[in-house]
């Protein structure tokens, strides 16, 4: 049988994005971990994480059966990676958090046009063809990595904090779970967006 018979990513629903809140949280940590606690610097870290995740995305591309472990190491993986190539981007670069998450929706939205534009934006639950899978990843390494640049640029250069960041980004989700709802419009694009912005912004 051949694998493209079979869902590749976990279906979305509310523990769906439960999981995604508390993943992507624990991987941005896991990243701050290494570079700064641990002092090895935002670009060994992120070869480090980097390294790790092509490791799981290998293996979650080579599997024949849904695996959900795998999957959500892969999650934190990307996770971790995003935060690292924020951070990179931000400090190491001097680019600041409002211009990195400039170039990181930039990225994101050319991906997701490219995407969309070769064989069509599938439906993000059914999932099943390698390259399809190769974009879903990349383009989560990218919603992951943007979600922390927009959690530095609204807590620490607007002011917000913690507590008024972590707010917005509930509040966005509220209003996009709204307009998906009501309008059931762009609903693939809704996705990526409330992917962006699924996190705890440490």
């Amino acid at each position: 049988m051949r694998i493209d018979v079979y869902r590749r990513v976990a279906a979305t629903g509310v523990s769906f994005w439960l999981l995604k809140i508390l993943t992507t949280t624990a991987g941005d940590l896991s990243g701050d971990a290494m570079s700064i606690a641990l002092h090895l610097g935002d670009w060994l870290s992120l070869a480090m994480v980097l390294i790790v995740s092509m490791v799981l995305l290998a293996a979650q591309l080579g599997s024949r059966r849904w695996h959900p472990w795998l999957y959500w190491a892969l999650m934190l993986g990307s996770s971790a990676v995003g935060a690292e190539l924020s951070d990179g981007l931000s400090r190491a670069l001097h680019w600041g958090s409002a211009t990195t998450s400039a170039v990181l929706l930039l990225g994101l939205g050319a991906l997701l046009a490219a995407w969309s534009l070769g064989e069509g934006l599938p439906r993000m639950s059914g999932i099943a063809r390698r390259k399809d899978e190769v974009l879903y990843w990349g383009a989560a390494t990218l919603a992951n990595s943007l979600g922390s640049a927009l959690g530095d640029l609204l807590g620490g250069r607007l002011g917000l904090g913690l507590l008024g960041a972590s707010a917005m980004f509930a509040g966005l989700l509220v209003v996009l779970w709204g307009v998906h709802r009501t309008t059931g419009a762009a609903a693939r694009l809704l996705f990526w967006a409330a992917f962006t912005v699924s996190r705890i912004p440490f």
